[in-house]
């Protein structure tokens, strides 16, 4: 299929082996239900015990006008049509979990769980406690939020989480110039190809060479390169200094071998006082980020001081009391 082709077999196994548990089936969490359900994991649980509200219409495709006033919960009333979309997805509603407000009950759904995604305000309390757990489990944690135009994501893959393609790009290809005869070698590729997109660290493997390098370079070993501009690197374990150059090299290809890189996530705990360095969608508002992250912070801190409830659209003491806390 199409996505094996872009996945590639590996990743296409593990997702096929993969247990999801969503907290929240708002218009976040039903798309991303949907998502992973068409994708094809293993399973999916719904946990959302809630009934359906009037906010509710204008971003859950699956639920309508009269279903509100309904004591069924917006998980129950979702489930069914989730499920038609793939038969060999298990879609089901988690039991035992009669409140957002029970932690008790929501940590009891993390066992068994490779990802556990988060789409709804929960306490910070419960947020820390859910994350605790999954790292303890050795499962990924997700939490993510839509507050009108504006949203935000956490993620936490584990202290060694391992990524296979960093970029999801196809590995870079280049036609050789020439190899300098130096110490270390140095590689030109032809300009008017490109650049040859290599980042120091990559490793590359040689193809087709022609001229006093053949035989020289092994086709079939990865060799790292050490890049100096967009369209030369060196290669630091090859001394060819030595050797009599009689007939440059005319012809030959490189081809970017792509090596899996360990990542190091931290806990929400941790990055919601000390969040590092954001992710930019837009670098022409490089200072947004920063705070959003203050605004989304002042809204958990509302939650925790008024019930759980988040401000109503309009009113104008509750926001005061928004920037009060930030």
């Amino acid at each position: 299929s199409r996505q094996l082709y872009v996945m590639g077999h590996e990743a296409q196994r593990r997702m096929m082996a993969s247990n999801a548990l969503v907290i929240g089936v708002s218009g976040l969490g039903v798309e991303i239900a949907k998502n992973c359900i068409l994708a094809g994991i293993h399973s999916i649980t719904l946990c959302d015990p809630n009934p359906v509200n009037s906010f509710d219409l204008g971003g859950n495709f699956y639920l309508d006008e009269s279903q509100i006033g309904q004591t069924t919960s917006r998980a129950s009333l979702c489930q069914p049509k989730l499920a038609e979309l793939n038969p060999y997805v298990q879609v089901k509603v988690a039991d035992g979990v009669s409140s957002m407000s029970d932690a008790d009950a929501l940590l009891s759904l993390v066992e068994g769980m490779t990802v556990v995604v988060v789409t709804i305000p929960l306490p910070k309390e419960t947020i820390v406690q859910l994350n605790d757990k999954c790292r303890s489990q050795g499962a990924c944690f997700i939490y993510s939020l839509t507050m009108s135009v504006f949203g935000m994501a956490f993620c936490d893959f584990g202290d060694k989480f391992v990524v296979t393609d960093k970029d999801g790009e196809a590995a870079a290809t280049s036609q050789i110039e020439t190899v300098l005869a130096e110490n270390p070698a140095v590689v030109k590729v032809l300009e008017d190809q490109g650049r040859h997109g290599l980042e120091s660290g990559d490793k590359v493997t040689f193809a087709r060479l022609r001229g006093d390098v053949d035989g020289l370079l092994d086709n079939n070993k990865e060799y790292t390169v050490n890049v100096t501009g967009p369209y030369t690197f060196e290669l630091p374990e090859v001394d060819l200094s030595q050797m009599k150059v009689t007939e440059s090299t005319t012809q030959g290809y490189i081809t970017q071998i792509k090596q899996p890189v360990t990542m190091s996530f931290e806990p929400f705990s941790k990055k919601i006082q000390e969040p590092g360095e954001f992710m930019l969608s837009d670098f022409a508002k490089f200072d947004r980020p920063p705070v959003l992250h203050l605004g989304f912070q002042a809204l958990m801190e509302y939650m925790a001081k008024n019930g759980g409830d988040l401000p109503l659209p309009g009113d104008a003491a509750a926001i005061q009391q928004v920037l009060e806390i930030a």
